[in-house]
């Protein structure tokens, strides 16, 4: 048997829903002075938690790197410290090691 709800005895409050692209990459990007729409950037984790999870991504990161969300930094062809390409990586990815690429993912990254 279905129990009926009566809505009128609910509480009642106003809630704003925001929907925004990529939101915690954004509030980065915001705090930092950048734009989140024409900025590479990535939200993770922290390291010690699972090597590091991607947890947000801004459109150009995704674009770029063609990563989504929930993804880990040992996936992505460069280190997160250093900024600087990793031959390891993009060669467990059977990405190119051009210098062309290797300056375009160091630029962006």
């Amino acid at each position: 048997m279905m129990t009926i709800i009566d809505y009128e005895r609910e509480p009642k409050s106003d809630i704003a829903f925001i929907d925004m692209k990529s939101f915690y990459a954004s509030v980065e990007c915001a705090s930092r002075g950048l734009h989140p729409l024409k900025t590479s950037l990535c939200v993770m984790s922290r390291e010690d938690n699972s090597s590091g999870l991607i947890l947000a991504s801004s459109p150009v990161f995704k674009q770029v790197f063609g990563k989504s969300n929930v993804g880990r930094a040992y996936d992505l062809p460069f280190d997160i410290k250093t900024r600087r390409f990793s031959y390891y990586n993009a060669k467990k990815q059977g990405l190119p090691t051009d210098s062309s690429y290797i300056r375009f993912i160091e630029e962006w990254a």
